[in-house]
């Protein structure tokens, strides 16, 4: 079956915005914190457990995420943009059975304080094929879900 062709720029990015209850500082601890976004970073029943020696522009990063059944998937990228509590801009592939990295993608992730709330968007970007893109929209809503549940345990 032959997979979808990206046909225009919207179908090469997607963008994901939710409000999370809780404050930006709590909410961009959580994202940046290795050892907290280990906890829920991963949709449903994956768990992803994040490797990077700083978190900087140039600097790389390494997320294998487990299956309870037992697969595992790496994504790797690099760094471009950090700027605390306001944005992480990073680059995103999945590494192939070979070990070698597929197409490159550009993820944006803007923190904003609403009040007491905290709104994150996500831009996910350079998707060769629709079916990819929604992948991973399907992903990054299964992981903004564990996130809030996160946060809210934490303050429950």
């Amino acid at each position: 079956m032959a997979k979808a062709a990206v046909k225009s720029a919207a179908d090469t990015a997607l963008v994901i915005t939710r409000m999370f209850d809780a404050p930006l500082d709590r909410v961009y601890r959580a994202w940046s914190d290795v050892d907290e976004a280990s906890k829920w970073l991963g949709p449903g029943d994956w768990r992803g457990t994040i490797k990077v020696s700083d978190m900087r522009p140039g600097n790389s990063y390494t997320i294998e995420m487990k299956h309870k059944d037992g697969d595992a998937v790496v994504a790797t990228g690099i760094y471009r943009e950090v700027v605390k509590r306001e944005r992480l801009v990073y680059t995103w592939a999945w590494l192939g059975e070979d070990g070698k990295p597929g197409p490159e993608t550009l993820v944006t992730v803007t923190f904003r304080a609403v009040g007491k709330k905290t709104e994150i968007t996500l831009k996910h970007e350079g998707f060769l094929e629709k079916e990819s893109r929604d992948n991973h929209e399907s992903g990054w809503n299964g992981c903004f879900d564990k996130l809030a549940t996160y946060l809210q345990e934490e303050n429950g």
